[in-house]
């Protein structure tokens, strides 16, 4: 996305948020609280032992040491950016009115409070990559295609995500020259769970041993039961957790009461469970017949929620701080 550094969320937060992670953290992994295991989807296990937890409430961990000076491993963390045709709204679910270019979108609010993350100043603490999902074909839109209505998305539906830009350090720019709200597509279908099976394959193949591994879906989760309920997105999360890797749930704009066909606040709870890193995971999460779910699903809200562009940004920094590496020097 062509846009001034300057123009960006600042990164205050982004850094204040990443020293208490630096300072407060354990020793990371896997589990609920830290762990390991293999990241096989298909291949079972369970869920990783203690170890330390996060900031900001969520759980999160990585490999540095109470230490300051300790030496740790940047982790891996895969953006996976819903690019579904409702991400045109506003994230009160109206029609954007501000042409040419709708900033005031989902789509554009999403993708600046990413960029606004992924900068020269964390890229060196978080390996970032990004996958888009489901994947560009023939027959996806531009943003102003359909908020105007001159164009009907004909791709086909349910299509599996690719991964734009994988994960490693120094991303930020590579990442900037791929997003733009006006250039990259948006596409009919709410492929959620093949969207995460696709960041599994990927994180499988650029795993490291001793590397934690972490997939931020940020997604307004609308309509994915009606369009693609299979393979089911909160079966495949526990997966993703008993094979090793976490998943951060964003939901922006995601519950019926602020987007029409919303999945609800529910399922996201049990989502942020079953990816282990739902708010206060010990005593808001369960162990259920195949993964870890809500206590108590219709409860407090367990997931990262953003209901406008400063909210995303925060929650986005909140899931930085809570896993970065080494992120203050």
């Amino acid at each position: 996305m062509n846009v001034a550094r300057s123009s960006l969320v600042p990164l205050a937060f982004v850094l204040l948020s990443a020293q208490a992670a630096c300072s407060d953290s354990g020793d990371g992994g896997a589990g609920p609280n830290g762990g390991g295991g293999s990241n096989s989807v298909t291949g079972g296990g369970t869920p990783g032992g203690a170890g330390g937890g996060g900031s900001s409430g969520f759980e999160g961990g990585h490999d540095q040491g109470t230490g300051g000076g300790d030496v740790c491993e940047p982790p891996d963390m895969l953006i996976a950016l819903d690019r579904t045709l409702t991400m045109h709204r506003l994230p009160n679910g109206g029609t954007p009115t501000d042409a040419p270019d709708y900033q005031s979108s989902k789509w554009s609010q999403a993708i600046t409070a990413i960029e606004g993350l992924v900068t020269p100043e964390l890229d060196g603490t978080i390996r970032f990559g990004l996958e888009l999902w489901p994947k560009e074909e023939p027959g996806c839109i531009t943003l102003v295609e359909r908020v105007e209505d001159t164009v009907q998305a004909t791709n086909p539906f349910c299509e599996e995500g690719e991964v734009v830009l994988s994960p490693d350090l120094d991303t930020s720019d590579a990442l900037h020259d791929i997003l733009d709200p006006l250039t990259t597509k948006i596409c009919v279908s709410t492929p959620t769970g093949s969207a995460l099976l696709t960041a599994s394959t990927h994180l499988e193949e650029v795993r490291v041993e001793g590397r934690d591994q972490y997939i931020l879906l940020v997604t307004d989760g609308a309509d994915w039961d009606a369009s693609c309920p299979t393979p089911d997105p909160l079966a495949v999360t526990q997966q993703l957790a008993a094979g090793g890797i976490k998943t951060f749930v964003l939901g922006f704009s995601a519950t019926e009461d602020l987007m029409p066909n919303g999945v609800g606040a529910p399922f996201l709870n049990n989502m942020a469970c079953a990816g282990m890193t739902a708010v206060d995971f010990d005593d808001n999460c369960m162990m259920g017949t195949d993964g870890y779910v809500a206590v108590d699903p219709n409860g407090p809200t367990l997931y990262l929620q953003a209901s406008d562009g400063a909210a995303l940004s925060a929650a986005l920094s909140d899931v930085a701080g809570s896993i970065c590496c080494n992120c203050v020097e």
